[in-house]
């Protein structure tokens, strides 16, 4: 599934997280991607990106997804997206998960559009 424009990818992001299908969340990521981690560390690169949301989705994390914003300059695109949702801990209680992400998107040769940068907690 591809994002055909950039409003679309948190939807397919979410369809594919919840769905528990790994390779198609990272395959929404260019391959040199930037990812944000909380302590505001930037981990670089499919990789690292397919380690964090892979424990995400280990731990049986859902999410729903709400484009708030969206900016588009010719082939790059800045989105600002509310995640909700909830994960399981080590002690097997439920808690809520709450995001204000920022994600940048570059339109890629064949025309969808993947993730160069995402911060889960730009907004907060």
């Amino acid at each position: 599934m591809l994002a055909k424009k950039p409003e679309d990818w948190p939807r397919l992001f979410q369809q594919q997280f919840n769905a528990g299908n790994l390779d198609a969340v990272v395959a929404l990521y260019e391959k040199e991607a930037r990812f944000v981690s909380r302590s505001g560390e930037t981990l670089i690169g499919r990789d690292v990106i397919r380690t964090i949301l892979g424990s995400l989705i280990y731990s049986k994390t859902q999410l729903r997804s709400r484009v708030v914003r969206a900016v588009t300059v010719d082939d790059i695109a800045q989105l600002h997206t509310d995640f909700e949702g909830a994960t399981v801990d080590s002690s097997r209680k439920t808690i809520s998960v709450h995001n204000k992400a920022v994600e940048v998107l570059r339109r890629q040769p064949e025309g969808n559009w993947k993730v160069i940068t995402g911060d889960p907690n730009a907004r907060e």
